[in-house]
């Protein structure tokens, strides 16, 4: 539907998509390249040893940004114009999607801990006192394990990144529709407009009616 809603308001309800696009570009963009740049280093390298951290900041941030939407959504019911509340709730729904794909990446990458450790220097002392027939039966075996650790972690990527892409196209679409003075139907079933704000079902229809007042 769309209302006969101010510049102020439109821009107000652009905010939380504005807010969400942040996010999903910039911190869940850098999650999924942090889990395939570890994925593909080095056992050795600086950038396996730093992978976590690299995952667990944007991650962080990510959450933020969630408790914001949720705050905001929930205090803009009784605090903001019902228009500007009604896209906070849109935002604040979606994430919902987005805490899915992490439960659901989160136990796909798990199952890389099921591989080796990456501490070759750990390894090597391990079979040191080996027979040498015996030592490169086991670099062999940790060799297959790394490469398991590897594909499972790309595997894990996944559907992270297709709910990002989704969420994105979501989200821009809700900020075309801000723009436009409309909200989706689905938030009106659940959070009705006030009784004077009449909605139109299309924006010739709110036009003409306001330039008939």
């Amino acid at each position: 539907m769309f209302y006969a809603v101010d510049e102020g308001q439109r821009r107000k309800g652009r905010a939380p998509h504005e807010l969400a696009m942040i996010n999903l570009l910039l911190f869940n963009l850098l999650i999924g390249v942090a889990l395939l740049a570890g994925s593909m280093a080095e056992p050795d390298s600086l950038i396996h040893k730093l992978k976590w951290p690299a995952v667990a900041l944007p991650l962080a941030a990510s959450l933020v940004v969630m408790v914001i939407t949720w705050v905001r959504a929930s205090r803009g019911a009784k605090h903001a114009p019902w228009f500007a509340a009604a896209h906070w709730r849109l935002a604040a729904g979606r994430w919902r999607i987005l805490l899915l794909a992490y439960v659901i990446s989160a136990g796909v990458v798990s199952l890389a801990f099921l591989g080796g450790d990456g501490d070759t220097t750990a390894f090597e002392a391990r079979i040191a006192d080996l027979p040498p027939a015996m030592q490169a039966m086991e670099r062999r075996k940790a060799a297959s394990q790394d490469m398991g650790t590897a594909i499972w972690a790309r595997i894990g990527v996944v559907p992270l990144l297709l709910t990002v892409m989704t969420l994105i196209m979501l989200e821009s679409g809700a900020l075309y529709q801000a723009g436009r003075g409309e909200v989706p139907d689905s938030v009106t079933k659940r959070f009705p407009p006030p009784l004077d704000l009449k909605g139109f079902d299309s924006p010739a229809d709110r036009d003409a009616a306001n330039a008939g007042s």
